[in-house]
């Protein structure tokens, strides 16, 4: 190796390896020498050498390699979209705030509908007129006739979500049933009748 310093200990005589690892060393006399060996990534290493009258002594020094221990390296990325969705559906489920249906808990229940979805959530009542078909849900502090806002994969659906609807693709539902429960994401100014939310498949969803 190149640059490793060579010191004859208790002498004033030292050198430096050249590029192919060698290094001489003229006018030392009879007797015996501890040679130190340094370089940079290696352990210190040291010799006797013994010398007589007239000698000259030729050897090879091996260096064991120092294990050198790296800072940690953290590599960063920021989420892709539909991963940012899933993880603010589990911020806001973590928060304490509305109820959460989750894509396991829909396949727990089979549900066929949307409204059938809804009838055991806590909270929410169904209202029907004569058929499953005439059916609205409200929340249950809001008066009769106070319907929910509706939100599919972040955009407003109020007007085109029915209860009819599969629950086939619905990834995930939050449900927010007063005004102090929803989030401002999902708050509007006329919002007294509470909110839900669903997230499919097809959508950028949890």
């Amino acid at each position: 190796m190149r640059g490793a310093k060579i010191r004859f200990l208790g002498t004033r005589f030292g050198a430096e390896s050249d590029s192919a690892g060698r290094f001489a060393q003229a006018g030392l006399t009879a007797g015996i020498y501890l040679i130190e060996v340094r370089a940079v990534g290696y352990a210190k290493g040291s010799w006797v050498l013994r010398l007589g009258d007239d000698d000259v002594a030729s050897e090879v020094f091996e260096l064991e390699r120092l294990a050198v221990e790296l800072d940690p390296v953290v590599v960063e990325r920021r989420p892709g979209f539909a991963e940012q969705r899933r993880l603010d559906f589990e911020r806001r489920r973590e928060s304490g705030r509305g109820y959460f249906i989750t894509e396991q808990d829909i396949d727990r229940a089979s549900p066929r509908t949307l409204g059938d979805l809804f009838r055991n959530v806590p909270g929410v009542r169904m209202q029907c007129r004569g058929s499953s078909a005439a059916c609205r849900v409200r929340m249950a502090r809001t008066p009769r006739e106070c319907s929910p806002d509706f939100v599919l994969d972040g955009f407003p659906a109020t007007y085109s979500t029915s209860l009819d609807m599969p629950t086939v693709g619905i990834v995930g539902i939050e449900v927010y049933r007063t005004l102090s429960e929803t989030p401002l994401e999902f708050l509007r100014a006329d919002n007294q009748c509470g909110t839900i939310v669903i997230w499919t498949r097809s959508g950028p969803g949890p």
